[in-house]
């Protein structure tokens, strides 16, 4: 059963806006008299955007009497940290929540399932940690424990890198540090690297087309959201709208399709003079908008965008090696998840006026690919090419907004034991396994920290999908995980 109030601080979670563009000072006041109540001293790291505060909330240690509490006074070794990050993704159509009545963020229940945006990935798991660590407030420990829930992780780890970069990092100075994500319970010593650009190709000389007339045409290209690491569970809607505008030719004055980087796109939606041009795939749905001025035609620029992602995939279908057996899809992947347009209105006397699209693509990679190497090699080609294809009148411009590599832990590492040990007792599986998203272990384990994953609830077909789910069987073992991990591998006092 899971612990009184634990489903109304689930709720009060859920409910917490805290997309990681709003930031997660609302989710941080939620757990705070949580923290308090489990025995955790709590320390805040802000980090404003005007009127939005991102937080890293780091509460402990835990247990009590325990004398590695400060190890540069102690002398013993660093503790174990337990991470959890606090923003979701973005919602996507609130009309596909149809568990929770439309509304993303209002937690319900139906046969032991609770659905809502982040109670898998991965708000709930702090709740299962702060629990376990109110169960541990009076057990003395030989080292310590913290828990640490972080911003900004589906946007650039955002959270973790500056709480790895500061002082409060230093002062404790985890010598491992388990990360949540919904992993069905297993742990996760290896997972794929992620890389984002952001591709701006603009046509400095577009043609003007009438809109007048009939008006404009907007159509609307559905499609499938999935997690970017697993696309092929999704069907992305920006592919199937650019293979629409190369298909028909025809004009296109306004482009834009997907939610996040990380999240294959499920709706696009383009707009042409009427009337339009037969394409395939046919739209989805279409209406009609006013007319208005003349307004560039994209079609160029569009078109060049759906190429890229042609580069960009052939790229990461030859990094080598090739394949690793231990993730799912075994290969690097990636896609074209966001296109924007910029647009000018021309004046009737003019011919050609400035536009651009621009397309984000992102890439998950193998723990031994270089994603420097890669970047470097698609911006070479991606550069001749629009050079070429756009005779001077198009030009490119690549940003990478994220690059983080892989990470692979030893099977033998003391981390993956003594969580393996708790795992074994319990009747779960200890054996590792590996992750085909990108997470913060990787920060961790680059500042020299021992890095794993682990959670409840499942990820693949779940997170960054609507109808996000848990089962509440999942909520109640991590509870008890957490628990016996940290016995495990902080130690009672005295034994």
């Amino acid at each position: 059963m899971l612990p009184p109030g634990f489903l109304d601080a689930a709720r009060a979670l859920v409910r917490a806006d805290t997309v990681s563009a709003h930031g997660t000072r609302a989710a941080v006041d939620v757990l705070a008299p949580l923290y308090e109540a489990a025995g955790l001293a709590l320390r805040r790291q802000v980090v404003r955007e005007g009127e939005i505060e991102h937080v890293n909330a780091l509460a402990g240690p835990g247990g009590t009497g325990s004398a590695a509490a400060d190890p540069s006074r102690t002398g013993v070794p660093g503790g174990l940290l337990l991470v959890t990050h606090l923003d979701t993704v973005p919602s996507g159509p609130r009309d596909a929540w149809t568990k929770t009545g439309g509304d993303p963020w209002s937690l319900s229940g139906e046969d032991g399932i609770l659905y809502g945006l982040g109670c898998a990935d991965v708000k709930l798991d702090a709740l299962c940690k702060i629990e376990a660590a109110r169960r541990l407030r009076e057990t003395r420990l030989r080292r310590p424990f913290w828990l640490l829930g972080t911003f900004g992780e589906e946007v650039g780890l955002k959270g973790a890198r500056h709480f790895a970069a500061s002082e409060l990092f230093e002062e404790i100075r985890p010598r491992q540090v388990l990360c949540g994500e919904p992993s069905k319970l297993e742990l996760i010593s290896a997972h794929k690297g992620y890389l984002v650009v952001r591709c701006t190709i603009a046509d400095d000389r577009a043609r003007l087309v009438s809109t007048a007339g009939p008006g404009i045409d907007e159509l609307t290209f559905a499609g499938k959201a999935a997690h970017s690491s697993t696309p092929h569970l999704g069907v992305n809607a920006i592919r199937r709208a650019v293979a629409w505008a190369r298909s028909s030719g025809a004009a296109v004055v306004n482009a834009t399709g997907g939610s996040s980087p990380n999240v294959v796109p499920a709706r696009c939606q383009i707009e042409v003079p009427a009337p339009r041009e037969n394409g395939e795939p046919p739209p989805d749905g279409s209406r009609f908008l006013p007319a208005g001025p003349p307004r560039p035609n994209l079609w160029r620029a569009l078109v060049t965008a759906g190429a890229l992602e042609d580069l960009w995939l052939s790229l990461l279908a030859e990094a080598e090696p090739r394949a690793d057996d231990r993730f799912d899809p075994p290969g690097a992947v990636g896609g074209l998840n966001v296109l924007e347009t910029e647009v000018s209105e021309g004046s009737p006397q003019a011919t050609y006026a400035p536009a651009a699209i621009r397309a984000t693509l992102d890439g998950r990679l193998l723990p031994e690919h270089d994603p420097d190497a890669l970047l470097a090699r698609f911006e070479e080609r991606a550069q001749l090419w629009v050079r070429d294809l756009g005779q001077g009148e198009l030009s490119l411009r690549i940003e990478a907004t994220r690059n983080a590599r892989g990470m692979s832990l030893e099977d033998d590492a003391e981390l993956l034991r003594g969580a393996g040990t708790a795992l074994r007792d319990m009747g779960l599986d200890p054996l590792p396994r590996a992750k085909p998203t990108s997470t913060e272990a990787g920060v961790f384990a680059r500042k020299g920290c021992e890095a794993a994953v682990f959670g409840p609830g499942v990820s693949t077909g779940n997170a960054h999908t609507p109808n996000e789910r848990i089962e509440i069987a999942q909520l109640e073992k991590a509870i008890d995980a957490y628990q016996r991990i940290v016995v495990e591998l902080c130690g009672r006092a005295g034994t």
